[in-house]
């Protein structure tokens, strides 16, 4: 008789743009079998070229909804890929933290927040979810090299708001907020220490 394999719930990698969150995820793809990346996503400066012109509301609105279907997604790739961790880059924390800092510069109105935190509010559980929150002197460092580097250039004219320093010290403020949340591995940076911290906690999951 055959045994039945345990599902594991899938991982999310949340945290700030420039923290390291796809460096993370190609590692951990890399260093053990226990992990499986997503196969499916939308580069939404590549794949949605009218972003641009659209509000921060319909942004957030937009790409809450997607967070939606990858959760779904990622829960079925899980149920078909017993044994194996899903891994997978944003969640509804990364919702939460961006659509609260647009709130408090006033980048959206009262009433365009309460409707995009009553869809979060029903997003469902909370998914298990490592979230890699750097220094803010590691992410602006991070973000400079990916300018000069020029690999982002679509993203960096689109989000120019989202890389000044006050948005950046406002967004690290709030992820810090997850830290102690029950569903949340909370790390500050990608290397050999926190691979072996994150192989670690998935053992309690």
């Amino acid at each position: 008789m055959k045994k039945n394999r345990i599902t594991h719930s899938p991982i999310f990698i949340s945290g700030p743009h420039g923290g390291g969150k796809s460096t993370l995820l190609n590692k951990l793809s890399g260093v053990s079998n226990l992990f499986l990346e997503n196969n499916f996503d939308i580069d939404f400066t590549v794949d949605f070229p009218s972003l641009s012109s659209l509000s921060h509301f319909e942004r957030s609105l937009i790409r809450l909804y997607h967070r939606f279907f990858i959760a779904h997604y990622a829960n079925s790739l899980a149920k078909s890929c017993p044994d194996k961790f899903i891994i997978t880059n944003r969640t509804i924390y990364d919702s939460e933290a961006y659509i609260n800092v647009y709130r408090k510069l006033n980048w959206i109105s009262k009433a365009e927040f309460e409707t995009l935190d009553f869809v979060m509010k029903n997003f469902g559980d909370r998914p298990n979810a490592i979230i890699l929150n750097p220094s803010l002197h590691t992410i602006k460092s991070r973000l400079r090299t990916r300018r000069d580097m020029a690999t982002r250039t679509n993203r960096d004219k689109v989000f120019v708001g989202e890389d000044t320093d006050t948005f950046l010290s406002n967004l690290h403020n709030y992820f810090q907020r997850f830290k102690h949340t029950a569903s949340v591995l909370y790390i500050k940076d990608n290397g050999n220490a926190e691979i072996k911290k994150i192989i670690s906690w998935t053992k309690t999951l």
